[in-house]
C-alpha cells in the first residue's frame, strides 16, 4: 500500500492510497488524534484519501477554506463529525444539503465501533461518549462462560509450562540472587487492591527513585529478565492470582494505584474498566503497541471498553490466539 502524508495547511492532514478498494474520501472533523497507526492502515484500505481536521473554534476556516472545498471537490464522501460540538455539526449538515451532495454522514462514537472496533474515547474529561451512558459491566451469562475459560486454561498452561518455572528459578538465580517472584500492588475489580505475582525481571533497586513505566531496552532488567518479559514468561505467575479470582485470563490489564489516580483525573471513563475482573491478557494488550503515559492510556482504554461493551466467546478467542501470536512473534517488552 503506497500512501503520502500531506500538510495544505497546519491544521489539516490528507492521507492517500493508491490502492484503495473505493473512490470513496473519507473527512473526519474536530478530529482529536483518536487514531494510530493500526486504525490508519485499516482507513486506507477503504478510502482513496483521508482527511484529518483537528479541532477549531475558527467556524470560517472550518467551513469555507476545509469543508466547503471538499465537498465540492468529492462525489463520494463519508463525513465523520463529533456531535459534541452541536452548532458546528449543525452548519456543516446545512452545507451539506445546500450543495445537494449524497454524503454518508456518521457520528465519531459509531465510526470507531462499526469500522475500528473500538470505543471513542474524548481526550477531554469535559466531553462524553452517549453509548457509554450505561453501567458497563458483565452479567451472569458472561462471568459464567468466562470463568470456565479462566479455570480450564490456567490449569493447562501451569502443568505444561512447570519445566519454563524451574529454568526461571534457576536462572533468575544466577543473573540476579534475590526474591525469584515480585509482588506489585495493583488496581483490581471495584477498585479492590491485590498484588500481582510475577517472576523478577528488574534489579532490586529498580524503583529506588520511585515508581516509573518500564520502557523498551529498560536498563534495570537483567538479560534473562529481558528474555521473560519478550516471551511473557515472567507472566505464568500471574496464574495464582487466577486462581485466588484476582485475575481473569482476558481483561483490561491492572495497573498500579499511582498512575490509576492520574488517569482518573485525566481520562474520561478510565474508572469503567475497574467494574470487570482484570486480565493477564486483553483487547488493549494484543491491539495496542505496548506505551505509558496519558496518551498511551487512552488509546488502550477504547479497547478495553470496547471488550467489554461487546464481549463474545468469539472474541474471547481471538484475544487468546492473539496473545499466542504476540508471544511467537516476541512483541512484548
Amino acid at each position: 500500500m503506497e500512501k503520502t502524508f500531506i500538510t495544505n495547511r497546519t491544521y489539516t492532514h490528507t492521507l492517500r492510497s493508491k490502492t484503495a478498494t473505493t473512490n470513496e474520501v473519507l473527512i473526519i472533523t474536530s478530529y482529536d488524534y483518536f487514531l494510530q497507526k493500526h486504525d490508519l492502515r485499516i482507513l486506507l484500505k477503504l478510502y482513496k484519501e483521508v482527511i484529518l481536521i483537528p479541532y477549531s473554534d475558527d467556524d470560517d476556516y472550518l467551513l469555507n477554506q476545509t469543508v466547503s472545498p471538499l465537498l465540492d471537490k468529492f462525489e463520494k464522501i463519508h463525513l465523520v463529525t463529533n456531535p459534541q460540538h452541536d452548532q458546528r455539526n449543525r452548519i456543516i449538515y446545512e452545507l451539506v444539503v445546500r450543495k445537494n451532495k449524497s454524503i454518508k454522514i456518521t457520528t465519531v462514537f459509531d465510526f470507531c465501533e462499526d469500522y475500528l472496533y473500538k470505543v471513542y474515547i474524548p481526550d477531554n474529561v469535559t466531553e462524553s461518549n452517549p453509548s457509554l451512558n450505561s453501567l458497563l459491566t458483565f452479567k451472569r451469562r458472561v462471568r459464567y462462560p468466562k470463568k470456565v475459560i479462566d479455570i480450564a486454561t490456567s490449569a493447562f498452561l501451569f502443568f505444561i509450562s512447570l519445566p519454563l518455572w524451574i529454568l526461571s528459578y534457576i536462572r533468575i538465580k544466577m543473573q540476579s540472587p534475590g526474591p525469584v517472584f515480585f509482588r506489585q500492588e495493583r488496581v483490581g475489580m471495584n477498585n479492590k487492591a491485590f498484588y500481582c505475582v510475577k517472576f523478577r525481571s528488574m534489579r532490586l533497586d529498580a524503583e529506588s527513585n520511585g515508581a516509573t513505566f518500564a520502557t523498551k531496552k529498560d536498563s534495570r532488567v537483567f538479560s534473562y529478565g529481558a528474555f521473560m518479559r519478550t516471551s511473557r514468561i515472567d507472566e505464568l505467575p500471574q496464574i495464582y492470582n487466577i486462581f485466588r479470582r484476582d485475575l481473569s485470563l482476558i481483561g483490561p490489564r491492572p495497573e498500579r494505584p499511582v498512575f490509576t489516580e492520574t488517569f482518573n483525573e485525566t481520562i474520561p471513563y478510565y474508572n469503567v474498566r475497574h467494574q470487570v475482573k482484570p486480565g493477564i491478557t486483553g483487547y488493549a494488550q494484543v491491539m495496542y503497541p505496548y506505551g505509558s503515559g496519558v496518551f498511551d492510556a487512552r488509546h488502550k482504554l477504547m479497547y478495553d471498553l470496547y471488550y467489554i461493551k461487546n464481549w463474545s466467546i468469539k472474541l474471547e478467542l481471538k484475544i487468546i490466539l492473539l496473545t499466542v501470536w504476540v508471544i511467537l512473534g516476541r512483541k512484548g517488552i
